[in-house]
Formats: structure tokens, sequence, C-alpha cells
């Protein structure tokens, strides 16, 4: 159930009504990673608000304490269900509190997912991020979870309406996971010469045949991703983001580690890093993986050693502790 993972949007946007200026300034400092002040500015609200409670949620989402982080949601929802972020954010939660799930308790987490991720879409219809997740939700869990791929073609074809570029890659996704050959390439053949510009368009096809374990070909595409002239967030978003899979690409086709190392260092060393893309204590562990798969073993193991001192993130810290006892 790993891939449900693909699900999750790391992106958290901004309030649709923040009532108080100290839920502004902690959104503010939630986006800069100041998770500190965020949470001293959180515990000064004396009122029962939504937003508040989401974002308790979100940063102790971010430091890994999950079940801190289901606990508050749970209360943001109980204030206001009828919130698109609130429901994207519990969408958001439950998603990560189903990776980690035993079997018996996996399925109702995931139709947890799916419901909040309807909620918000219908909640915000012409927000593409929610409409997204809600598409790789279908496209990714199997029917016995709700996955459903004519509702991920149904959604693809509304979301093209409202936002071209995102439109047409989630098509190219549905039409390849539906194996309509025909319509996957002609979707990809006009994508290739409307949006030949755009980072995002490469960015997305590498992730689509990176799913496919196509490496080679997910390969050429991150490469042209990072290679491209920018000018908007966006697009240097997804420019890096290509950076970070070029090394993670590396990791699952087990090859390519010395240019997977040297993107990820690229990556660490010159990504702004936005709420919608890998943090960078992710890409330093992803980057000791690939030191690891080379055979540097001493090399590795200073490198999870560091991250573990310096990562707030406890599913992170697990995860270092389990490659450095595997290496000791």
């Amino acid at each position: 159930m790993k891939k449900l993972t693909l699900i999750l949007i790391y992106a958290l946007s901004n309030p649709l009504h923040a009532s108080t200026v100290n839920l502004e300034q902690t959104n503010a400092d939630f986006k800069k990673g100041n998770l500190p002040l965020a949470n001293n500015l959180l515990s000064q609200q004396n009122d029962n608000n939504a937003q508040k409670y989401r974002y308790l949620a979100l940063n102790a989402l971010d430091i890994g304490k999950l079940d801190d982080a289901e606990q508050h949601i749970e209360k943001a929802i109980e204030l206001n269900a009828k919130d698109a972020n609130v429901q994207f954010s519990y969408a958001e939660i439950m998603a990560k509190k189903a990776e980690s799930a035993g079997i018996f308790s996996l399925s109702g987490y995931i139709k947890k997912v799916k419901k909040a991720f309807t909620a918000a879409v219908e909640l915000a219809p012409t927000n593409s991020k929610y409409r997204r997740a809600l598409i790789q939700f279908h496209i990714n869990a199997p029917s016995i979870l709700g996955g459903d791929i004519d509702e991920a073609l149904k959604h693809s074809q509304e979301l093209k309406e409202v936002d071209a570029l995102s439109g047409t890659t989630a098509l190219i996704h549905v039409y390849g996971k539906m194996g309509s050959d025909n319509k996957f390439n002609d979707e990809l053949s006009n994508a290739l010469q409307r949006f030949v510009d755009e980072p995002e368009l490469y960015y997305q096809l590498g992730i689509y045949y990176q799913e496919q374990e196509n490496f080679n070909e997910a390969l050429t595409y991150f490469r042209q991703a990072t290679n491209m002239a920018t000018a908007t967030d966006k697009q240097r978003d997804a420019k890096y983001s290509a950076f970070f899979q070029v090394g993670r690409t590396s990791l699952f086709s087990n090859s390519n580690f010395h240019e997977g190392e040297k993107a990820m260092t690229q990556y660490l060393n010159e990504a702004v890093i936005s709420p919608s893309m890998p943090s960078k204590d992710w890409a330093k562990f992803r980057l000791a993986n690939i030191v690891e798969a080379q055979g540097q073993k001493s090399k590795a193991i200073m490198l999870y050693r560091s991250l573990g001192q310096e990562s707030s993130d406890k599913v992170l810290q697990e995860q270092v502790k389990k490659r450095i006892k595997k290496l000791s």
C-alpha cells in the first residue's frame, strides 16, 4: 500500500479565512518553517478556531507526531467541516496515518482520505491542487479501497477546464493507467507542443514513467526539467523537484548513482524549498541512501548520524535509526 503515499501533496494552502492577526502571522511563520514560533503563537490563542487546530495538526505532522496531528485535525473538522483547507489537511494526515497503519485499520484511514479529498473538491471546485490530489487517489488506490479510474478521468477533464497544464498532465496519467494508447499519445503530443517551456510538464512526465518503472524514460524527462529556464516560483519548484527525483530514481533503478548524488546535492545547495517540495531533511536522507547504495558505508553512517541529530521529524529519525543499525 505504499503507493498510496503518492496521493499526498505536500503543499499547505493559505487559510480561506484567518480570523485573527495571530493566525495570519502563524501562517507566515509556518510557511517559513519556523514551527516553534508558530506553535508559540498558537498557544496564545484561547478561542476554538478550526484554523488554530489545523495549524497545530500541520506542525505536528511536519515533525512526525502523527497521533498529535490526528487529534488536532479531528478537532478542526469538528469545528468547521465546511472549510476546504481543513478537509484537505485532514486527508493529508489520514494518508500519512494509513501509511503506517496495521492491516485492520488501514481501510478505515483510506476511506477517510477519499471522503476528505472529495469534500475539499466539492467545497473549492476551482482549486487545482485539491482536485489533482483526488485524481491521484482514484488512480492509485485499488477499487476495493475506493479507487475509480472513471472518476479520475472525469475529474481530469474538469481540471483541464480551470488549469490546462495540470489537467493535461493528469489526463496523461489517467490514459496511461487505462491503457488507452491513442488518447495517451494524442494528449502527450499536444502537451509537448503547448507547454514546451513548462518544467512542470517534464516533471510530471518523469513521475508518470517512474511509476511505470520505466526509469530511463523517467530520467530523460527529469533531466529536461532540470535544464530549463524558469521565471516563476511554480516553474522553479518543478525544476528543483526534478533534481530531487533524479536522485530518487537512481535508488529505484539501482543505477546512475553519481548523477543521482550530484542532483540531490544540487537540490540541497540551490533549491528554495516551498511547502510543495520535499524537505531538506528528507533530501539529506535520500542523499545518504545514495551514498550507502554505492557501498560507502562510513560516509553513509556519518550522514545518517548528522541528520539524526539535526532533524526534529520523528518519522525520519526512526528511518535514520534503522539505516544506522543495519550498517553498524
